[in-house]
Parts: C-alpha cells; structure tokens; sequence
C-alpha cells in the first residue's frame, strides 16, 4: 500500500509541475511588447532606430542630466506631418531646441528617463 501512494503522490507531483510549466510558456507568449515612443513628436520607433540624446558626465552616478534632441522622423529635420511637442508645456519646439531629462541609472542595467521639460518651459521655472 505504502509503495502506490508514492508512485501516486510521484504522479500528481509530476502532472501539477507539467501544468505549471505549460501555463508559464503561455504567459510568456501573449506578453505584449509596447512600441517605443519618441519623447518629442510621439512617432513610433521601428527596430534599430534610437533617440539621439546626449548625457553628461559623471557615467558611474545613479542620477544624469541628459538632453534629448529627438528620433529619426524629427531630427535633425522632420519628416512631412511631424509635429516637435513638449510634453510638459505640450508647445510645439523649434528644431534647434531639446527635451532637458534627467537620466537613473537602477539597479541591473535598467534606466529610467524623467523629462523636465523643452528650454522654453525650463526657462520659466
């Protein structure tokens, strides 16, 4: 008796763990990746285009001061119906003008954008 309540309870073990297995790999397959957004004109990004920024020294710091000057579709010239928009003020900036961001470096490689503000709007304050 004790040796078919082991080969059961191996089983049931076994089941429940392929179970949870199977539900996990459908978790991971109806994962929706959000589009990646330009802070300035909102323009999707495709893959391997970036947003051109600059960040300041000092790299090791948890915090940067960075400017944004926008992607591809509004810099360094837009594209027809591109619109450069502050997403503070929500003014329309020329295009010599950039986003003022500050940049968190956390913790495992990931990085967190804060926006301030365009120079119109950062000039006010």
């Amino acid at each position: 008796m004790g040796i078919a309540a082991a080969i059961i309870t191996a089983l049931l073990i076994g089941i429940y763990a392929h179970l949870q297995n199977k539900k996990s790999q459908k978790n991971k397959k109806t994962k929706i990746l959000q589009p990646v957004k330009c802070p300035v004109c909102n323009s999707s990004l495709y893959v391997g285009e970036n947003i051109i920024s600059k960040v300041f020294r000092p790299m090791n710091v948890p915090d940067q001061l960075c400017t944004i000057m926008g992607c591809p579709h509004c810099y360094p010239t837009c594209q027809p119906g591109v619109k450069r928009i502050c997403p503070v003020c929500h003014k329309e900036i020329g295009q010599d003008q950039s986003l003022t961001a500050r940049l968190f470096n956390e913790k495992f490689g990931k990085k967190h954008v804060h926006i301030l503000g365009c120079s119109n709007c950062r000039k006010k304050k």
